[in-house]
């Protein structure tokens, strides 16, 4: 599945603050998110965020994404 940067997600696992509603804030080789509750700032692998989010709640915004993401992480075009 594929992330945008603002994409609000939810946890499988809750935070201790009590919230699992997340906001992306970096994605490439490894994701920031930020929790919505208290603003507390997480890091995962790629892999260990793609197994713990259970939903995306809302889309954020592709073109951002694709201004700040390195070159590498993007799809190979199909030939």
């Amino acid at each position: 599945m594929e992330y945008y940067i603002g994409d609000i997600v939810k946890m499988r696992k809750s935070h201790p603050c009590g919230n699992d509603l997340w906001e992306i804030t970096r994605v490439g080789l490894d994701f920031r998110i930020r929790c919505q509750k208290c603003a507390h700032s997480v890091m995962l692998p790629r892999q260990q965020f793609a197994r713990q989010v259970k939903a995306v709640i809302s889309r954020g915004d592709p073109e951002l994404t694709a201004a700040v993401r390195p070159h590498f992480d993007l799809p190979k075009p199909k030939s």
